[in-house]
């Protein structure tokens, strides 16, 4: 089979796995991110200031407002589609990579795209982290064009390629900086700097200085106001060593992601994710390691990136899953690579394979992978019906984003109680909402209605209606206590209207 026929049916194949949990939900979203996304797409706006194109992961956002504004319609409809297409580039881009840079057959190379496309990681990335997930698909098809830069057409590849993974995402931006850059050092302290080394780093020196601007402006920011209708009221505790944006103390940070009482509470979530992302497999890593430039930098640094904060948690990277998640791509490859050993007639470039002399040990833990694979795409059922799965282990279920902020069954209520809102809030009244709910105040809500937003402490949102003088406040939460957020209705506050299991509450008191 053919490259061009190889990645078409990667393509569909991981199109179509990524529609599942969205067809199953639908018309609701998946995915707590995904009403940031619709957010954005309502507001139109993709840079609020000139120095956002430098700082922000902005590439998503112009394909998705640009496309918003052509069609129109339900955000939620389009972001489903998006979000299956971009999944579709990322197991072609497996089969690209595999090919093109490590110079596998075709047939492991489909294998890999395949492999990678039932995987409890590769799927979490793509439920609602879409801008991660572009990055991470461009990156597969920047990298292998730095073995093609003697070519005119490899070049201009590399040098537009290189751009739009800076522009897409922060993780593939750095990943790509530290494949480049390592590289070339590598190379460089051996003596063996070579003339494609040299390309290498003219090609790239447009993506560095783009990336290079945004850590200048991050570090010192250009201060710009943007009008909005949410006042923030500043209680999520971030700490920042050194005054880094990219580095957290975990033993400070205080989030509903991020939140550890120990440091034997934070290896216990550390050690728990990777056993449930890579145990079923790890023996195949393990086997298929080998050396190569390229896999060995974006290897180590996804492996400081998610077990530096165990070495260093004071000062450490942040998002630590985030990196641990991103660890599927090379062990995707280190593990396909360990099947040659043990599936007869595995390096051909047919499409066949023969599983014939699979030992037992190695069928279960492919299976086991597509398994918890399957579970996590059954998602929208099992936390509607059965309420078991993946998103009610701990406590790892912080870090994977299941339901839309809420659950399924909410998600009607959500909007219900947003719109009744956007209908009977008056200019002089304020809707207190925790993070959970604060983009579905903003997709739902008209620009003149105000948002006091907070994310652990209410108190503090209350203190900021007061400041600001509002003469009716409102609350939007739960009316039964379902184990979520770790927040209560406040005191002085009473049940006005109910949607479901969702009340709005106002302030009396």
């Amino acid at each position: 089979m053919s490259n061009i026929k190889s990645i078409t049916l990667l393509f569909f194949t991981g199109f179509v796995v990524r529609l599942i949990p969205e067809l199953l939900a639908f018309p609701r979203p998946i995915g707590f991110d995904t009403i940031y996304y619709a957010a954005v797409m309502k507001e139109g706006v993709v840079w609020p200031h000139w120095s956002s194109f430098f700082t922000s992961s902005w590439l998503f956002h112009a394909v998705s407002v640009s496309l918003y504004r052509v069609f129109g319609g339900d955000p939620f409809a389009l972001l489903k589609v998006l979000a299956s297409l971009l999944f579709g580039l990322n197991v072609a881009g497996v089969f690209w990579f595999a090919r093109k840079m490590l110079g596998l057959s075709v047939r492991l190379g489909l294998f890999a795209g395949l492999f990678f496309a039932f995987q409890l990681a590769s799927l979490r990335i793509s439920w609602d982290l879409l801008r991660n997930t572009l990055g991470m698909g461009l990156l597969l098809f920047t990298l292998p064009f730095v073995k093609r830069l003697d070519s005119k057409f490899g070049f201009a590849g590399f040098v537009l390629l290189s751009l739009l993974t800076i522009f897409a995402h922060e993780y593939a931006a750095v990943t790509l900086v530290a494949v480049v850059l390592g590289l070339v050092f590598w190379h460089l302290i051996k003596g063996r700097l070579e003339a494609n080394d040299k390309r290498l780093l003219l090609g790239f020196s447009p993506a560095l200085a783009v990336f290079l601007a945004g850590v200048y402006l991050r570090i010192f920011p250009v201060r710009y106001v943007v009008e909005s209708n949410v006042i923030n009221a500043g209680d999520t505790v971030s700490p920042r060593p050194f005054g880094l944006f990219f580095l957290v103390d975990y033993f400070g940070v205080r989030s509903a992601v991020d939140y550890y009482a120990s440091y034997l509470d934070l290896a216990f979530s550390v050690f728990v994710l990777f056993c449930l992302l890579y145990l079923p497999y790890l023996f195949l890593v393990w086997k298929g390691f080998f050396r190569h430039g390229v896999l060995s930098i974006w290897t180590g640094l996804l492996l400081v990136g998610a077990f530096g904060c165990l070495v260093v948690p004071f000062c450490a990277l942040e998002y630590w899953h985030r990196w641990m998640f991103m660890l599927v791509y090379p062990f995707t490859f280190y593990a396909v690579n360990g099947l040659k050993g043990v599936v007869g007639g595995f390096n051909g470039g047919g499409f066949g394979f023969s599983f014939r002399f699979v030992d037992g040990k190695v069928k279960g833990m492919l299976l086991l992978t597509v398994f918890l694979g399957g579970v996590y795409l059954a998602t929208p059922v099992l936390m509607s019906t059965v309420n078991v799965g993946i998103f009610a282990l701990n406590p790892v279920n912080r870090v994977f984003s299941f339901a839309p902020t809420v659950p399924y069954e909410d998600v009607d209520g959500v909007v219900e109680a947003m719109e009744w809102l956007n209908q009977n809030m008056g200019g002089d009244s304020c809707v207190v909402l925790q993070h959970a709910f604060l983009w579905w105040g903003k997709l739902y809500l008209g620009d003149g209605h105000v948002i006091v937003h907070f994310e652990n402490d209410v108190g503090s949102a209350l203190d900021s209606v007061f400041e600001h003088g509002f003469s009716r406040a409102y609350f939007v939460w739960w009316n039964q206590p379902i184990g979520w957020y770790g927040v209560t209705v406040p005191e002085g506050f009473v049940r006005l209207r109910d949607f479901g299991r969702i009340s709005v509450y106002e302030f009396v008191g």
